[in-house]
């Protein structure tokens, strides 16, 4: 500033131990633009925690039989778990003619949308013969995949 600008707000002060009130409409102006920050901020805030500490639940969206691949006398076969990305723990089973169902599970961490998993269908004797093969998704959402397969042996 200008000395002669100084001198009389120097002045003023000296005289008065006040600094001088700003013009109304800023001093409104400010009070107003402060506010509204501090709403801003807080609005930014509260939606940051709820992003961070908020997870949607784990769900399977879907489940299919993608490949069936013949190794000698037996059949691999590979099913799809599909899930929403969130974390958890699917429980699944493959189920074969005349075998007991073995539950089984497998953790999927945050961001993984595919699980793989696979069974294998053993041929008996010689010859070649078709088997109904299902996965069946147990939890957290019940969802079934069955094939046939050919297994033959010779």
């Amino acid at each position: 500033m200008p000395a002669s600008q100084a001198g009389p707000k120097a002045e003023l002060v000296w005289r008065t131990g006040r600094l001088p009130k700003p013009p109304r409409g800023r001093a409104r102006l400010r009070r107003l633009f402060g506010s509204a920050l501090t709403v801003i901020l807080l609005a930014a805030s509260g939606v940051v925690l709820y992003l961070h500490f908020h997870h949607a639940p784990f769900h399977v969206t879907s489940v299919a039989i993608t490949q069936s691949t013949k190794n000698g006398c037996e059949v691999d076969v590979t099913g799809r778990i599909t899930t929403n990305g969130a974390a958890g723990q699917v429980s699944y089973q493959w189920v074969f003619p005349r075998r007991v169902p073995r539950p089984l599970s497998q953790s999927v961490v945050a961001g993984q949308h595919t699980v793989y998993v696979t069974a294998a269908v053993e041929g008996q004797d010689h010859g070649s013969a078709s088997q109904k093969v299902t996965l069946q998704v147990l939890g957290p959402d019940q969802e079934t995949a069955p094939t046939a397969v050919v297994v033959s042996c010779r």
